[in-house]
């Protein structure tokens, strides 16, 4: 082990044969120019952090960064990343303009906009990616449970993408703690050292006799836990040692090693206490002002030197605890009183580029009263630290404001601030326990928000489940303060509502008794809003049917696009937008809006929304026939729900295996999504998935099971999917010759198509009459179908529709016809790759006396990965490597290793070359 001060000896680092080997195994990656990944994982003490200062001193010939996460830091945003950056700030010129600015203001180095996360976790890995070019570099990440969120999702970020750049990354966490950031990485779980390496350590700190009875409770409460046999000797007096009793009553490890750690402290002369109160008070560990504090207060260098003598600290330029327990034990060692002069202090000295919020924390710290002035000074702290996208920060700011506010009222308002500030970043119990502060004030409208961000918590917390009645009682007790938040507030519980579909609980929380009770809502502005417009069309699509609420969503459609138009459309709608846009049968609308929002959040870095927004825009492409493009878009989707720890939402996954015609993977996609879905009170994601099983199993003529997924699925009027739904079980009980049940569906979906009038809706009723029809009428129904949906985005139901039309054909014995119809379905679904419709249209075609290959025609491009070809894609429409990097967020060295593997795929040797294929 290493030095553990005066008190405790130098010990050697025993065993950890198996941890060192795996370490040296990632480090020789780095030295043979390739990445490696690894989280240590382990509890409190169990040797992590003496296993990193192995690596570390056997990576002597590679550059090193290490840096170490503290309690302390865990709200203020990128103080992980300003430790890793600091020795390559030089490097951050060459970074690509959009990352070079968001890294800057996320270090607080330049002003703008909130940084987008995936920019700033992209520049980091090509800052690291740069540096790697002149010599491997190895990261470590120690404490990184106690690293603040939004470097944890950046050095993760980067850590996921490391693929043909010489870096490594290696972190170390607790367990049992879970960071999600951190799930999926390489894990080596260290464990409590062996018997007699235990013993061989536990001989070392207590020389001399002991009783082996003893010595053996000793080794089995310590379980092979290090730390907890290195402090032993000053945990417990010595009587208490030899008899072992001490042991038998002892709290649990974390605990007892911060005791053994306050017992030391307070030892320790009163000037060196305060000294170690100001480094564990200011947890960016900026030496100038650590010194400046205590010169402030009387204290010079030489008071560190009875800390260092008991090995609690190490001291050079800065301190340095020895273990985060110090940390801890120090300052909650420490009197109110005396952590009020540290702050204090420390707030008097702190100066430079971004230490405004530094400065308003301290104050904030020092505080024995309510101070309105220190509270304003937080809340324009929080509006900073917003500004540089630290949610986190801007909470806690807030959070301490309400507490040093004197006014009542102005307290209760500022909590209600904090509890949405607390919701938005994702600490929806803490948001909870605001609440209370502002119900006491006993203020209508107060009280009324109070009752609305209630609901918005529960839907957070629960995913929705008791929430639309929730938002409706808010909604409903806003009407007489706030009109416009009331009808805000009715037209979000109908969203919810929406969203928990088929899993609400009880009549009165479903969409359409949520539709009943906000026929109340106040009056409409004069003009109306598209709020206004979505509520009233909403109102009548659940209440008295689609067709008598088309022309009002249509006309909120409209004037929801005139506000994205004009930049003023709130975000919070365009989920609601999109259903509409799917009852109405507007494909085209759909997909350009979807498009155009995804584009609009990524450029914003609107990240909590972004992964939604990219999986819907996904789906889109799937109906379009742009199988590669929806799988970069759903790999896209995940990587930011795991940065963010946002849940995923793989409804969009399912129907992609669907159109493929992956039989396995779309039923065990199926399967784990409508539980997770389930779980999270989502019905309207079962609804997708039972959708998409009816895709998948009528792309493999397998009928029955089609139409007990539509079956199922249409059990609840699911607003955007209901139609679709009908088209395949129009096909599904057709095909099942369930003609009764086919003539319903088909009736159905035409009454609510034809009032639409779009090409999708026009080619829908048609499809469905020439499926039903057993008479020559049905060749002409075909034929229009076909024409109006060539006229839609919906590549693949066309290419399906021209599949059904030549089944038909050859069953009315003309093959010739029949033949070319499948052959364009055929060459149609190889081009998307919907394999599963394409062997059902081949068997089609030898039926109908054409022999078809069941390959692609040979050609190499069907070799590549769908990232394979995407980079293909780009490269040959001329974007440069750093381009391709941005697009698919990894490294340019990356993206040179991938192209090194597509020449050889498609027997190519340039970019040039790339141009002539297709892709």
């Amino acid at each position: 082990m290493a030095s553990m001060g005066r008190e405790t000896p130098r010990v050697a680092l025993l065993g950890r044969r198996r941890e060192r080997d795996v370490l040296a195994g990632v480090l020789a990656r780095a030295r043979k120019g390739r990445s490696g990944v690894l989280v240590l994982r382990g509890d409190a003490g169990i040797g992590k952090t003496a296993l990193l200062a192995d690596a570390i001193a056997a990576a002597a010939d590679l550059h090193t960064i290490a840096i170490s996460g503290a309690e302390s830091e865990l709200e203020l945003s990128y103080a992980g990343v300003q430790q890793l950056c600091a020795p390559l700030v030089d490097r951050i010129d060459r970074l690509p303009t959009p990352q070079g600015k968001a890294l800057r203001i996320a270090l607080g180095l330049g002003e703008g906009a909130v940084p987008d996360r995936l920019l700033v976790g992209l520049a980091v890995l090509t800052l690291l990616g740069d540096a790697a070019g002149e010599c491997p570099v190895v990261c470590v990440v120690d404490d990184a449970q106690w690293v603040d969120r939004a470097s944890l999702q950046a050095l993760t970020f980067a850590a996921r993408r490391l693929v043909a750049d010489p870096v490594v990354m290696i972190f170390a966490a607790r367990t049992p703690v879970v960071d999600p950031e951190l799930v999926g990485l390489p894990e080596l779980n260290v464990s409590g050292l062996a018997h007699a390496d235990a013993s061989e350590l536990l001989a070392a700190v207590l020389p001399g006799p002991m009783d082996e009875n003893v010595r053996e409770n000793i080794l089995a409460e310590a379980d092979g836990n290090p730390l907890a046999l290195l402090e032993l000797r000053t945990a417990l007096a010595p009587a208490q040692l030899a008899g072992g009793y001490g042991l038998a009553s002892a709290k649990p490890l974390a605990t007892r090693i911060e005791q053994s750690f306050s017992s030391r402290l307070r030892e320790l002369p009163p000037q060196t206490r305060m000294l170690l109160l100001l480094a564990a008070a200011e947890p960016t560990g900026e030496p100038a002002w650590l010194w400046s504090a205590a010169a402030k207060l009387g204290l010079g260098v030489d008071a560190t030197v009875p800390a260092e003598r008991s090995g609690l600290v190490n001291v050079d330029v800065a301190v340095h605890f020895r273990h985060p327990l110090v940390r801890s034990a120090v300052y909650r060692d420490a009197l109110p009183s005396e952590r009020r002069q540290a702050h204090a202090a420390l707030a008097d000295v702190v100066s430079g580029s971004g230490s405004d919020e530094h400065a308003a924390w301290h104050r904030a710290h020092a505080a024995s009263e309510p101070d309105e002035a220190v509270a304003a000074d937080l809340v324009r702290s929080a509006e900073r630290a917003r500004s540089r996208g630290g949610a986190t920060a801007s909470a806690a700011f807030l959070a301490y404001a309400v507490d040093l506010t004197p006014d009542p009222v102005r307290r209760s308002e500022r909590a209600l601030h904090a509890a949405e500030a607390k919701l938005d970043a994702a600490d929806p119990d803490a948001a909870a326990g605001l609440l209370a502060s502002v119900v006491r004030v006993h203020s209508d409208l107060l009280d009324a928000r109070a009752d609305l961000l209630r609901a918005k918590i529960a839907f957070a917390a629960r995913r929705g489940r008791d929430a639309p009645p929730l938002l409706l009682a808010a909604a409903e007790r806003l009407r007489t303060f706030n009109p416009a938040l009331s009808r805000e507030t009715y037209l979000e519980a109908l969203m919810a509502a929406m969203i928990v579909g088929r899993l609400s609980v009880g009549a009165h929380a479903s969409a359409a008794a949520i539709a009943t009770a906000a026929q109340h809502a106040p009056p409409p502005s004069d003009p109306p809003s598209a709020v206004d417009l979505f509520l009233e069309g909403l109102i009548v699509r659940l209440t008295r049917g689609h067709t008598s609420a088309v022309p009002l969503l249509q006309r909120a459609v409209r004037q929801y696009l005139a506000d994205t138009d004009a930049g003023v459309a709130d975000p919070r709608w365009h989920d609601i937008t999109n259903r509409v846009l799917l009852d109405l049968f507007d494909q085209d609308t759909y997909d350009a809006l979807n498009a155009r929002q995804a584009d609009m959040l990524l450029s914003a870095g609107e990240l909590t929304v972004l992964p939604s927004a990219l999986t819907t825009y996904a789906g889109a492409c799937v109906t379009s026939g742009d199988f590669t493009k929806a799988a970069q878009l759903l790999d896209q989707s995940d990587a930011i729900s795991s940065a963010t720890g946002a849940p995923p939402h793989r409804s969009i996954q399912t129907y992609l295996a669907a159109c493929r015609g992956q039989d396995e993977v779309g039923n065990e996609l199926a399967r784990s999504t409508i539980r997770e879905a389930t779980s999270r009170g989502e019905g309207s994601e079962v609804t997708v998935v039972l959708f998409s099983l009816a895709v998948l199993h009528n792309g493999l003529a397998r009928y029955d099971q089609a139409l007990a997924a539509c079956t199922s699925a249409l059990e609840y009027d699911d607003v955007g999917m209901h139609g679709h739904l009908l088209n395949e079980m129009v096909e599904a009980a057709a095909r099942s010759r369930n003609m009764a049940l086919a003539e319903t569906a088909a009736a159905q979906l035409i009454e609510i198509a034809e009032v639409s009038g779009t090409p999708t809706a026009l080619g829908y009723s048609a499809r469905a009459r020439a499926l039903v029809d057993t008479g020559a009428e049905a060749d002409g129904e075909y034929q229009t179908a076909i024409t109006e949906l060539e006229r839609s985005p919906l590549r693949v139901l066309t290419a399906r529709t021209r599949l059904l039309y030549g089944e038909w054909l050859r069953r009315a014995n003309r093959r010739a016809d029949a033949c070319s119809q499948l052959r364009i379905a055929h060459e149609a679904f190889l081009h998307m790759g919907a394999d599963g419709f394409a062997e059902r249209t081949r068997r089609e075609l030898h039926a109908a006396g054409e022999s078809q290959r069941r390959d692609r025609g040979g050609t190499s491009a069907a070799d590549l990965t769908s990232q394979e070809r995407y980079i293909a894609r780009l490269a040959g429409d001329g974007y440069t490597n750093s381009e391709i990097a941005s697009h698919l967020f990894i490294s340019p060295r990356t993206v040179e290793w991938h192209l090194s593997k597509i020449y050889p795929k498609l027997g190519v040797t340039s970019r040039r070359e790339l141009r002539r294929l297709r892709f």
